[in-house]
């Protein structure tokens, strides 16, 4: 069941294999013991406490199954018992609907219009994925999953601010290199694209993948350099909150532009500004930004 490996120094993992800890679920008591635990997940339940959440009668079958559960997803402590890590992400699961739900969304219109042709802009909701697109182009869309167990969390002239903040959350942690579905490590590169593959008429992409599980995440130049503090202040001192803002929403500063620079190595230049001054974020074959250039 166990697979041990050292990747680095001073750094021991032990990894057991997939089926037999899916399995350890296969049971309605062990699920609810899980569940009942998630109930209150910062404090540690006793014995009896649990027993009486869960609900089974018979405490040697409660006791056997919570045996099975121990040091995987649940843990003994002297208060009582708590989740381990994977079980919290078991509940979070059960909370999210990732295995439980399913739901459609239609068109639910944005007030704003689209950046690049003026059109309207639609939120949709289908296959566990949520998207953000202009209904008269091809140019502007947005896609990313989006948990299903979430969208009655908002009502739905909500969705789309809801859509745009989760899918800037998920940005944050893979520019930070994080895979947000194996948590895994993930690198990124900055892909030069021939004229007839461009978006929106972007050079360039960046692509992020895990070396883990192989999750791709693909974005324009302007997305990772909008985490650099440098320009998260310029474009707030002219009026533009990026942590808030919805990302079609642009004022007088308009689209970034970019423009290419190199393309061995490939290198990128993304420039925000307005009449005043401007600055300019150049990412390197990492994707990461190298400079700032201030006009």
């Amino acid at each position: 069941m166990f697979d041990s490996s050292q990747p680095a120094d001073g750094v021991a993992v032990e990894r057991r294999s997939p089926e037999a800890v899916f399995a350890l679920l296969g049971d309605d008591i062990r699920v609810g013991i899980v569940r009942a635990l998630g109930e209150t997940p910062d404090e540690a339940v006793p014995f009896a406490e649990l027993h009486r959440r869960v609900g089974v009668r018979d405490s040697g079958q409660f006791n056997y199954h919570l045996g099975k559960l121990r040091d995987v997803f649940v843990r003994r402590t002297d208060a009582g018992y708590e989740l381990t890590h994977a079980g919290r992400q078991v509940v979070g699961a059960m909370y999210a609907g990732t295995f439980t739900a399913d739901a459609t969304v239609e068109n639910v219109p944005i007030d704003d219009p689209c950046p690049l042709c003026g059109g309207g802009l639609v939120a949709e909701y289908a296959d566990e994925v949520g998207r953000i697109r202009c209904s008269a182009c091809d140019a502007f869309r947005n896609e990313f999953a989006f948990p299903p167990g979430s969208l009655d969390q908002f009502e739905p002239d909500a969705l789309p601010g809801a859509f745009d903040r989760w899918m800037r959350h998920v940005l944050d942690g893979v520019v930070a290199g994080f895979c947000h579905l194996c948590a895994g490590r993930m690198d990124g590169r900055l892909v030069v694209d021939p004229p007839e593959e461009q978006i929106a008429s972007l050079p360039a992409h960046v692509e992020y993948e895990c070396a883990r599980c192989g999750s791709v995440a693909r974005v324009g130049p302007h997305g990772p350099a909008t985490f650099h503090p440098a320009v998260q202040g310029f474009l707030y001192e002219r009026g533009h909150d990026v942590r808030t803002d919805p990302s079609w929403r642009h004022d007088a500063l308009g689209l970034p532009e970019t423009t290419l620079r190199s393309t061995d190595p490939p290198e990128v230049a993304v420039t925000f500004g307005d009449e005043r001054s401007s600055l300019t974020a150049v990412l390197g074959p990492d994707a990461t930004v190298r400079s700032l250039e201030r006009d």
